[in-house]
């Protein structure tokens, strides 16, 4: 894709974010278990970095899903995997599900705080039953009055600290299709601090220390019917529409850290000294 003078201006944007507020402290982050999110969310809601392709009426840019790729790509040169993927679950997976089919109430509420980095969101699929088996899952809302009430528990479920809302995916009934039942999944956006949720860390991670991950447990929790997200039932045939372009944003932040590497290669392969010499002169080195 050929760069525009917008296009280079947020990678140098972003690059100096990178290089002053993040990579001198990922070590310590790392060996701490911690990321200070509050602080560089709000820093990076206050570039405009969090809402590139998000309506400007919640405090978004509206550019076009190029952007979203340059910054996937320029999110590599973070010298810690956890952050850039914390980054892109707000990114590219709760405000693009919000933005496109939130109601204005939920935007007002949820997208303009999460585009300017006061909340972070995450997505609730995951089950001890069903992970990549989405169709699996357990977790259920029965229809009460005006209200849903939802009984169930998620696990793995990553947010680089304690969330502020989640989307979740909840099956609201059954459907008879030629193919046999088919569950309808419906998907909702809920409060943390909703009753009946419970919220808590789950295992220690082996790597990516600074991103942690959640098991949501749900006990006759209630919430209004503006809580869908997407209409009942549909829930998880939408997702698609949002969830299929992270696929190419994983791409690029994969291209981005490759450049990191070589990068960081390089400047070692020329300050490295052995044997009255740089490394990069050796010729096996060289070769590279």
């Amino acid at each position: 894709m050929q760069l525009s003078h917008e296009h280079e201006e947020l990678q140098r944007t972003l690059k100096r974010f990178i290089d002053d507020e993040i990579n001198p402290h990922v070590d310590e982050w790392e060996a701490a278990e911690i990321f200070p999110a509050h602080e560089l969310f709000k820093k990076l809601g206050s570039l405009g970095l969090l809402g590139l392709t998000k309506p400007e009426a919640y405090g978004g840019s509206a550019l076009d899903y190029s952007y979203a790729v340059v910054m996937a790509e320029t999110l590599g040169h973070i010298e810690c995997g956890g952050i850039p993927m914390a980054i892109g679950v707000q990114t590219d997976m709760c405000t693009p599900a919000l933005a496109r089919f939130g109601s204005d109430e939920l935007k007002r509420e949820f997208l303009a705080p999460a585009i300017a980095g006061d909340q972070v969101g995450c997505i609730g699929v995951s089950e001890p039953g069903a992970g990549s088996d989405v169709a699996s899952i357990k977790s259920h809302a029965r229809k009460d009055g005006d209200d849903y009430v939802i009984d169930g528990s998620k696990h793995f479920i990553s947010c680089v600290r304690r969330p502020d809302f989640v989307i979740l995916f909840a099956v609201t009934g059954t459907d008879e299709t030629p193919k046999g039942a088919r569950k309808r999944i419906t998907a909702f956006l809920i409060d943390c601090d909703t009753p009946g949720f419970e919220l808590r860390r789950g295992p220690r991670p082996v790597s990516h220390r600074t991103y942690h991950n959640y098991q949501l447990s749900f006990s006759d929790c209630r919430v209004p019917a503006l809580a869908i997200l997407v209409e009942e039932g549909r829930g998880f045939d939408h997702a698609g529409q949002w969830l299929a372009n992270t696929r190419i944003l994983v791409a690029a932040n994969c291209c981005g850290k490759a450049e990191r590497a070589l990068e960081v290669a390089s400047r070692w392969a020329a300050t490295r000294q052995q044997f009255g010499q740089t490394i990069g002169k050796f010729q096996g080195v060289s070769f590279k």
